[in-house]
């Protein structure tokens, strides 16, 4: 009997412990998003996304490259060779966990309704060719590419939004869900609403200045933001609903805001708005199911309409997000600025004199954030789902098969540094995933900004790890080692 007990014991530890304790270890990866890597733009039944229109029929890339440019083939990750190649790449590199998000029209070609079952198949072959390489995948639902067909019926400005990205993610959590323990529901919902869509439509409207939004356009986007965030509590409530045994966040792009004159009233003024606006706005609908009452009154006088139903509440406060994925770059200095959207300009200020293309180097503003959000927000899981850095010619030069990326280097390492202290100090983060492993599509700047510890030639595809790759490896086996 007791040799019985004794192995169905054995048996529990091995079926139960094990995954566990793996589910608890540290998360070091590297990220991407689909419309970014994955080209075969229209392969195997997949729909038109917006980003397919942007590029392909209004050539957005133009207003900042000077030059047309198009995720049509992009880094040719769509393909089982050479994606093979790239995971084999991610192997020596000593990475646990790959983050990629799913094309939503790969799977759904109208957003919603039939179902392109090559595309289904697609990623779970990907999956399981990941997990062979003793990867663990974390995939975002929706990393900025939505279904044209939804777009053209208004997008994430149509309530109904709520109910096409529900069938969506269903659908992904019950293709993927027995093999996949990590899900984000949402990438950067700040960014994707409230600058890349104005610069797109401002674009395509032929305007003088891509940036220029007004505060009754801004005001609109927020309340988009809201049928967003209802659409994130509502996929979070579905998934645990299936008691699958994973997790489910969402990933905010979080900057720190720094008055530009820290002895400017109104420098300081506009410091203060634009931390509500884009970090605070977020992470209390994420993980208080509240808003900053004081900003959602400020959105009601320009859109009197302006509302978040207290159904809507009930449901984000139900249902909070598991972890909160941070995308941090930088902190921004932000100056009052008549021209600007809510009169806060946090885009043009960058006082370093060795410029990062996306805002000022400064580490200890990664540390600061992951405790502010220890602090104010009861200490949740946290995982830096992205950091990385890009500084133009200076640090891309490919000579001799080499690129010798030190800046980017020396940003990895320091931010790495400060995310650990944080740690030590009792933030409860669980996972680091660079951005990016591959140079790739960098949205509006297409192929004109490198961010990738991998070197990519466009043309031919060769992959040349850069002296970034082997930095990281490095970091990673120090942490391991501990």
């Amino acid at each position: 009997m007791k040799k019985k007990f004794s192995l169905v014991l054995t048996a529990f530890l091995l079926l139960f412990l094990q995954p566990l304790s793996a589910q608890h270890k540290f998360m070091w990866g590297v990220a991407s998003a689909s419309y970014q890597v994955e080209g075969a733009y229209n392969k195997d039944g997949k729909g038109e996304s917006n980003w397919d229109v942007y590029t392909n029929k209004y050539h957005i890339t133009e207003a900042f490259t000077t030059t047309n440019q198009t995720g049509n083939l992009s880094v040719n990750q769509y393909d089982r060779t050479q994606y093979l190649k790239d995971f084999a790449l991610m192997k020596e590199l000593g990475v646990n966990t790959y983050r990629f998000s799913i094309s939503w029209s790969r799977i759904l070609p109208e957003g919603t309704g039939r179902i392109n079952r090559k595309g289904i198949d697609h990623y779970n072959k990907f999956i399981d060719d990941l997990l062979t390489f003793g990867i663990e995948p974390a995939i975002t639902l929706y990393h900025w590419d939505m279904p044209q067909s939804l777009q053209t019926k208004g997008g994430w400005n149509n309530p109904q939004s709520v109910k096409w990205f529900t069938e969506y993610a269903d659908l992904v959590f019950k293709s993927f869900g027995k093999k996949v323990k990590t899900y984000i529901t949402f990438n950067e919902p700040q960014i994707d609403l409230y600058l890349i869509t104005t610069l797109a439509n401002n674009i395509i409207a032929k305007k003088t200045s891509p940036f220029a939004t007004t505060n009754t356009e801004f005001s609109n986007q927020a309340q988009a933001s809201h049928y967003l965030l209802t659409a994130s509590a509502t996929a979070i409530n579905h998934y645990h609903a299936l008691k699958l045994g994973g997790k489910i966040g969402i990933t905010l792009n979080l900057t720190p805001t720094i008055p530009k004159d820290a002895k400017n009233p109104q420098d300081i003024k506009a410091a203060y708005l634009q931390d509500m606006i884009h970090n605070k706005w977020f992470l209390d609908a994420s993980l208080k199911g509240t808003y900053p009452q004081e900003l959602a009154d400020l959105y009601k006088q320009y859109v009197p309409g302006f509302k978040t139903p207290q159904v809507d509440m009930k449901l984000m406060k139900e249902n909070h997000a598991d972890f909160i994925g941070v995308n941090f770059y930088a902190p921004s200095y932000v100056n009052w600025d008549d021209n600007f959207p809510m009169n806060c300009n946090w885009l043009t200020n960058n006082p370093d004199t060795l410029k990062m293309f996306n805002g000022p180097v400064r580490p200890e503003y990664l540390y600061k954030l992951l405790m502010r959000i220890k602090n104010e927000y009861n200490n949740p899981v946290v995982l830096i789902t992205e950091n990385g850095a890009g500084f133009g010619d200076r640090d891309e030069h490919l000579v001799n098969g080499q690129v010798n990326d030190s800046l980017r280097i020396d940003y990895v390492r320091r931010h790495i540094a400060a995310a650990m202290q944080a740690k030590a100090e009792g933030a409860n983060l669980q996972g680091y995933m660079l951005w990016s492993i591959l140079d790739n599509f960098e949205w509006i700047w297409g192929y004109d900004k490198r961010f990738g510890i991998v070197y990519v030639d466009f043309k031919t595809q060769e992959r040349i790890p850069k002296k970034s790759f082997y930095a990281y490896r490095e970091i990673i086996n120090s942490y391991n080692r501990k």
